[in-house]
């Protein structure tokens, strides 16, 4: 709602006064704001969980309560209590207006310089206004004996002797000398056209914006419709500056801070002008577009990269696998090397799936086993025609030697089982999931370094890459696999919430059987577990997702309930009407359309295959089928390429005494 006619005219007068309106008109104006101002600003926060922050720019006790008829603890609800205000809160209870006609002001400690009084502070004090500008900005200092120069003049011996001004308080000392007839009829002296308040508009001046997105879910437009514009946050930035620079008089800075950080308040004084001087519907005070990317903050590696611009690098081949210390302290593999860590579904009805040490490559309506080969330490992320990508836990790093080379992202050929060595084609996708730090994470592309903003993200502490969909497009990232949100990752955003996803299963709910170890508690993870069984996809528009649990939702209604066994890795295909449902005794395709079982293959029988030697010690039998995949195939090894992985002879002869393990059976068996 617009401000009232009265105020509208001092706010005009203000903050975008009239080319012919002298300096009076707008130190009175300044003058009557300040007499109706409510109070000080005392924060510069605005929202916290949507709710207003005590003493800042949107603060009920300034601006007036936000809902009529109740204050903002809730302690007086109603209109009994209208008039009151609260005790604990001091929000008055009313349903006027308020916030349409109340104003605060920003204490400027330091003085600021409006710039339609510019030109009169300049030619009373002998200087042009580009000149003022420049000391206002302290890009230029004012000498002992009158001279301006350049702040970083090289023809000056600048020493701790040098005796010099800069910035609003040299403004303000040399006014305080000088009169002018025209300040003097109306009561003011020089010293008055430097401000020492700045007016906050009312909240109904600067409102939030609603953006109602209308091809999202109605948990997303119920979170995230109600955004901060730019005008709000350049008074937020004002106010920092402001409160910032009180504290440092209070402190008794060094007088090198505080010309500093006068010139970033007038600096920061000017930007919020420039909004509020346009109409509050204006384009430029809308919030920043959600679509838009952050650069993700630069590391070592690329301090000499140019954001935005692509990188020119070539994947690393197969993975390397660390040395048995490293393995068993930050990529330990499961006990039970048939725990299965990821899976996806391929295009040409092929399964792949990541074991503790073994991939293997299933036709699965058939069972046959196309090839397997060791598995690699980064995680499975998905495929992408015949290629399948794979991500490390910390994301990417160049290579010191050799800066083209790109670690930590790997990409497999499924038709051959041979690792990408060369150039990263440009058809495979390129946002992954990057962390610096455990608490840190950010979306990054690898072709052009961008990050995606990590206040908007709401995947909470320690977030990681949970599920993705089939298309790379949306990223399940959470620090939980029961909560988050999932991040559109061609804009940057949260699109769904995952906690608002508590609807019980009603009634008529298919429940579907599945072979393979039973949880006892649903929040109970099994010995040995890597991860819960989740997934999303969202075809034709439409959002599906497993959650933890084994409960299959298609646009947050319980669709499908799997039951019988618990789920540890799953994925859809690329056009999400199949589901793949793996744990370390079954594989399991579904057709979500139609709540059809289309196969379950036995995976038991990979098991006896798999199983650690127990004559060689962890860390050994840890690195020798990370090498290799299973015994059976390290048998295979001459003893020399043993020997390179650390085994003794004694170890090797234990190993080459090991009974004969079953080899991995070319083809599953339908269950």
């Amino acid at each position: 709602m617009p401000a009232p006619p009265d105020l509208r005219v001092l706010l005009d007068a203000y903050f975008a006064p009239a080319l012919a309106a002298g300096p009076v008109a707008l130190l009175r104006a300044a003058a009557e704001l300040r007499a109706r101002s409510n109070g000080a600003l005392t924060s510069s926060a605005m929202l916290e969980f949507r709710r207003p922050i005590e003493g800042g720019p949107w603060c009920p006790r300034l601006f007036g309560t936000l809902e009529p008829l109740r204050c903002r603890c809730c302690r007086l609800v109603g209109p009994e209590h209208r008039g009151e205000t609260c005790e604990r809160c001091h929000v008055l209870c009313t349903d006027e207006p308020l916030r349409e006609r109340l104003v605060a002001h920003v204490d400027a400690p330091f003085g600021l310089v409006h710039p339609a009084l510019a030109p009169r502070i300049a030619a009373l004090i002998g200087l042009s206004p580009d000149q003022l500008r420049a000391v206002l900005h302290a890009d230029a200092v004012i000498l002992a004996d009158g001279r301006l120069v350049a702040q970083d003049d090289p023809a000056i011996d600048w020493d701790d002797d040098m005796s010099y001004e800069t910035g609003v308080r040299a403004v303000r000392r040399r006014l305080a000398a000088l009169d002018d007839p025209e300040l003097a009829a109306a009561g003011l002296t020089p010293a008055d056209l430097v401000l020492t308040s700045v007016p906050v508009p009312p909240p109904g001046e600067r409102p939030l914006y609603h953006e109602p997105h209308p091809h999202e879910d109605r948990w997303f437009r119920a979170l995230w419709s109600d955004r901060v514009g730019r005008d709000n946050e350049a008074i937020s930035a004002l106010t920092s500056r402001a409160l910032r620079g009180t504290r440092l008089v209070e402190l008794d800075a060094p007088k090198i801070i505080l010309d500093r950080e006068c010139a970033d308040a007038q600096q920061a004084f000017e930007a919020m002008l420039d909004l509020l001087a346009r109409p509050p519907g204006d384009p430029a005070r809308a919030p920043r577009p959600l679509s838009g990317w952050l650069p993700a903050p630069l590391r070592g590696e690329d301090e000499d990269h140019v954001p935005g611009t692509l990188y020119r690098f070539c994947l690393a081949g197969a993975p390397e696998v660390s040395d048995a210390h490293d393995r068993y302290v930050h990529h330990r593999a499961p006990h039970r090397p048939e725990v299965p860590r990821a899976c996806v579904l391929a295009d040409g009805d092929r399964a792949l799936l990541q074991l503790g040490y073994l991939m293997l490559l299933v036709h699965w309506p058939t069972g046959h086993v196309l090839w397997t080969r060791p598995a690699t330490e980064a995680k499975l992320l998905g495929v992408s025609g015949d290629w399948a990508l794979f991500g490390a836990k910390y994301g990417r790093q160049l290579d010191l030697e050799d800066p083209a080379i790109l670690r930590g992202l790997y990409a497999l050929d499924l038709a051959s089982g041979t690792w990408l060595d060369g150039p990263y084609p440009d058809h495979l996708p390129a946002i992954f999931v990057e962390k610096g730090e455990p608490e840190d994470a950010w979306l990054t592309d690898w072709r052009g370094q961008r990050g995606a903003p990590g206040a908007e993200d709401c995947s909470g502490d320690r977030p990681d890459e949970w599920a993705r969909s089939p298309d790379h497009r949306y990223v399940w990232m959470t620090s939980s696999p029961d909560d988050g949100a999932i991040l559109d990752t061609e804009r940057g955003v949260a699109v769904l919430m995952l906690s608002h996803m508590r609807e019980l299963p009603g009634e008529g709910v298919r429940a579907m059987a599945l072979i393979g170890p039973e949880r006892e508690d649903e929040y109970d993870e099994l010995d040995d577990q890597v991860g819960a069984g989740i997934a999303i996809a969202r075809p034709r528009g439409e959002w599906r997702t497993l959650l933890p649990g084994g409960q299959l939702r298609r646009e947050g209604r319980v669709a499908l309930e799997f039951t019988g066994a618990v789920i540890e890795c799953a994925a859809f295909d690329l056009t999400g009407d199949r589901l793949l449902l793996v744990n370390r005794d079954g594989l399991h395709v579904v057709d979500v359309a139609h709540g059809l079982l289309l196969a379950q293959l036995d995976l038991r029988p990979l098991a006896p295959a798999l199983a650690l030697p127990e004559s060689l010690p962890r860390e050994l039998a840890d690195l020798l089928l990370a090498h290799h995949g299973t015994l059976a195939a390290a048998l295979a090894q001459p003893d020399a390429r043993l020997r390179e992985l650390g085994l003794d002879d004694a170890q090797l002869a234990d190993l080459r005494a090991e009974p004969p393990p079953p080899p991995i059976p070319a083809l599953l068996q339908r269950t």
